[in-house]
């Protein structure tokens, strides 16, 4: 074959495709001679190499040509001393710095780096998909490196439950494991000495579940704190290998930023009971000390509540806090659930005190309106037989305020039947009220009242369906396979 002197844009290409396809000696000897000298002569060799992969469609999935992989793969992977990473390739020596996919427009010969981690895990030709695999176990190339971690988030990040992954009997929602042993692809990053590195960008969360397998928690605080407490509590219930939840839990306890000390309160407020035990192991309080006593309460540290709030006004010190973070709702459903435990005489008595002792104060305040929603929320609990709710609302005099139809539901769900009977003497106004807005509540809850207090049932019968009357004659119309003008077809 011969070969022109004068340069053009695919003779890189050509002269690789002769050498590599074709095993012709003189254009092998011209590449080598051409990456030896660097410089243009090697990018265009280089350039070539990643045009003939482009060409056999490589990681393309059945598309893919590996006869015609392979041997530029090969090539790339013939060792060339001069290359500053590990370990010294061609394939080293030349990629970029970054997994950057190539900049769209004209494709100029440009490397697709994560195809590589992909070959790695996937390429069909045993032999070769090892070798790669093994270089990216050692490999210290940035570009590389950046590779491993694109495809390490999706991994670690908290999805659906992945069957088969956790050991018989667990469930996990990280997809690096396979029957509880590391997978291909974490067996390359856990293996790889250069990995983790610091993360770049703070909020880069999901890289923190490759300092946590690697026992690399010193890495821990370069990555935004709340975000990171947050991950760690979510990693904590689902399956991982012990020591990795082993190194959650230190790390949990072990916060010295605010913000991450604010969210592990947040989530024990919420009742997550790693966060509880990491925030009472710890000694952690929340920014703000309208928080303390709802903290305190609801971690079950009473003796430090008692003498955060002497006066029994724990809710009420909640409604003052502005811009509160956490739902009026929820903090109701957590009060009532903790008063359904065994808790303490005198901290349950100050904390009923407290439900009952959040009427108007006829001031449009940030406590006004906590406590108008948080009367709110105690009415919806009664209205669903929450027995603690109930007798808040009886005892405290709890009324609707913005619905005068709901009120007949609450004092006959309620049981307070001497003012239900005055205002609705003969159940006429109930029944109708509930034939409007059954949607609001459940037949099952009058009928367990009316049960226990000998009254009927107010619950209205079911109106009967239009489409109960088979008695008239089917239209062509009326039938699915039927179209006429209506493109939307007959009725059903």
């Amino acid at each position: 074959m011969k070969f022109r002197r004068w340069r053009s844009p695919a003779r890189g290409q050509d002269v690789l495709a002769a050498a590599l396809y074709e095993r012709n000696s003189r254009a092998r000897e011209r590449i080598d001679r051409w990456w030896a000298a660097g410089g243009t002569h090697r990018d265009e060799v280089w350039r070539g190499a990643w045009f003939l992969l482009t060409a056999a469609n490589f990681r393309f999935g059945n598309h893919e040509r590996p006869e015609r992989v392979v041997p530029v793969l090969e090539f790339l992977l013939e060792a060339d001393p001069t290359s500053p990473y590990r370990p010294r390739v061609r394939l080293t020596a030349c990629l970029p710095q970054t997994a950057a996919d190539p900049p769209s427009g004209v494709y100029m010969g440009d490397p697709w780096v994560r195809r590589l981690v992909e070959a790695a895990l996937r390429f069909p030709d045993p032999a070769l998909r090892q070798r790669l695999a093994d270089l990216l176990s050692v490999t210290d190339q940035p570009g590389l490196l950046d590779a491993l971690e694109a495809d390490f988030r999706p991994r670690a990040q908290l999805g659906p439950t992945y069957v088969g992954a956790a050991p018989p009997g667990h469930e996990t929602r990280c997809g690096l494991w396979l029957g509880g042993e590391p997978d291909p692809f974490l067996k390359i990053v856990c293996t790889n000495p250069n990995l983790p590195r610091p993360p770049a960008q703070p909020g880069d969360i999901d890289l923190s579940l490759l300092a946590l397998l690697k026992d690399r928690t010193d890495l821990l605080p370069a990555f935004e704190q709340g975000a990171l407490a947050v991950r760690l509590l979510e990693y904590l219930g689902t399956w991982l290998p012990e020591q990795v939840h082993d190194r959650c839990r230190r790390a949990l306890r072990a916060l010295s930023a605010r913000e991450g000390v604010t969210a592990v309160c947040d989530q024990a407020i919420l009742g997550d009971a790693e966060a509880i035990a990491a925030a009472r192991d710890a000694g952690y309080r929340p920014a703000g000390p309208a928080w303390t006593p709802l903290f305190l309460l609801l971690t079950r540290q009473f003796a430090a509540y008692r003498e955060a709030d002497p006066n029994g006004q724990v809710l009420q010190l909640t409604c003052s806090i502005d811009g509160l973070r956490i739902g009026k709702d929820v903090i109701i459903d957590r009060i009532l659930a903790l008063l359904d435990t065994d808790l303490p005489d005198d901290v349950a008595a100050t904390v009923r005190r407290s439900l009952r002792d959040l009427g108007p104060m006829n001031d449009p305040s940030v406590e006004d309106v906590g406590r108008w929603s948080m009367r709110r929320a105690i009415l919806a609990r009664a209205i669903e037989l929450e027995p603690e709710a109930v007798a808040a609302v009886v005892d405290a005099g709890y009324l609707p305020e913005d619905d005068d139809q709901k009120l007949l539901p609450l004092l006959f769900l309620t049981e307070q039947f001497e003012r239900y009977d005055r205002e609705d003497p003969n159940g006429t106004r109930l029944r109708a009220v509930l034939a409007e807005k059954r949607y609001w509540y459940k037949h099952e809850h009058f009928r367990t009242v009316a049960e226990r207090a000998g009254r009927p049932d107010p619950w209205p019968p079911e109106k009967p369906s239009p489409s109960g009357d088979r008695t008239s004659p089917r239209h062509g119309t009326t039938w699915p396979s039927s179209f006429g003008a209506d493109s939307y077809g007959g009725h059903f």
